[in-house]
């Protein structure tokens, strides 16, 4: 209402109806809005979005998924500050889902856990998501706060993406893949291009160069699953 396009931390909402506020509000205003939802656009889980989306994995049936950052003193007890594990770091996973395997959520079903946090407090360390996708697949994704800081990437992601023709995986926090399809081992992944800065594209596109490779339902919508599953 300012005048202004906005790029937005995560969870730019904290409820369903907040978010659809601010995109009825980007829409009457004529602003531009998105969020920093660029987990999709950096390598190699770019590479992998390109070959879910040629095809040559067939049918996505089954996506696995795990996102896990350090835990540090600094966060906060309190999930309505941030949204706490899930939305700020089960986010990520559901971006895998739905941003680099290609699959849409249809519902969440969510197990959470207080064990382990060094504070005693409130804030969940663990969580794990059962998931039903829109095709009629299935999957699963963890998040946690457990990651030594002693691994070599800040956070260690993994995601295996299960095909009727193949399967395509990144784990150790991306610095392992491999492809494989029917009953030939392509191996490591051969990357030739760099990750996306998603702000990069977002300006691009607000200087018309370029356009945003999600529309801003389908870019929130992992964001909205996980609102509801939250409630």
């Amino acid at each position: 209402k300012a005048g202004k396009h906005v790029y937005a931390e995560k969870p730019c909402a904290m409820s369903e109806k907040d978010l659809d506020r601010i995109i009825r509000t980007s829409r009457a205003t004529g602003k531009v809005f998105h969020e920093m939802a660029g987990t999709a656009f950096e390598q190699p889980y770019l590479a992998m979005r390109d070959i879910v989306q040629s095809g040559k994995l067939g049918t996505v049936v089954q996506v696995l998924a795990q996102k896990s950052y350090p835990f540090f003193d600094t966060r906060p007890q309190d999930e309505d500050i941030d949204g706490g594990l899930m939305l700020q770091v089960g986010i990520h996973a559901m971006r895998f889902i739905e941003h680099a395997a290609c699959a849409k959520i249809a519902d969440i079903k969510v197990e959470q856990t207080k064990l382990g946090n060094p504070k005693k407090g409130d804030l969940r360390i663990a969580v794990s998501y059962l998931i039903r996708l829109e095709n009629g697949g299935v999957a699963s994704a963890i998040a946690n706060y457990l990651n030594p800081r002693t691994f070599p990437t800040w956070g260690n992601e993994s995601l295996r993406i299960f095909g009727t023709e193949g399967f395509v995986e990144a784990v150790d926090g991306g610095t392992k893949t491999r492809l494989v399809l029917k009953d030939k081992d392509l191996g490591p992944l051969k990357i030739k291009s760099k990750s996306l800065s998603y702000l990069d594209i977002f300006i691009s596109s607000l200087l018309g160069k370029s356009k945003m490779p999600l529309s801003i339902e389908d870019e929130l919508h992992p964001l909205r699953m996980l609102l509801r599953a939250r409630k």
